[in-house]
């Protein structure tokens, strides 16, 4: 079984974009005991900010434990809430357009973004295509 992982300025960004989110709901809670505004609650609108970061503290933590695609069995599967799979025997063939591999089968086309693979994981999954006589 080999794991095409995300690249880390990905699972980063997600990370940080919780944090940010947590954050800032935490200190404007904090801050709606001392202030008191009339037109708008700071609490609520922290709420809403804690509400937020906690999605992605579990994206971030789906994509590190998944990660991006997996090869097994002859199989290659897109990791995600609901998993795509495509058995590699069905391939016809591979394109590459706009940063994008296209794996083309007689009824659907399987689209790995090549821009949120980790580099030395796009050349696994390169390497992998190439024994299967698919590139």
């Amino acid at each position: 079984m080999t794991k095409i992982r995300y690249s880390k300025e990905r699972l980063r960004s997600n990370l940080r974009m919780g944090i940010f989110f947590v954050t800032i709901g935490i200190i404007l809670v904090l801050l709606s005991f001392i202030i008191k505004w009339k037109e708008i609650s700071l609490a609520s609108i922290g709420i809403g900010q804690i509400l937020a970061g906690i999605p992605m503290f579990m994206i971030y933590y789906f994509e590190n434990k998944k990660q991006y695609l997996t090869l097994k069995n002859g199989e290659l599967i897109k990791n995600a809430l609901f998993p795509k799979k495509i058995k590699l025997k069905e391939v016809k063939s591979i394109r590459e357009f706009a940063g994008d591999l296209k794996l083309i089968t007689e009824k659907t086309e399987f689209i790995i973004d090549t821009q949120i693979v980790e580099p030395n994981s796009l050349m696994e999954l390169k390497n992998e295509l190439k024994n299967y006589n698919l590139k």
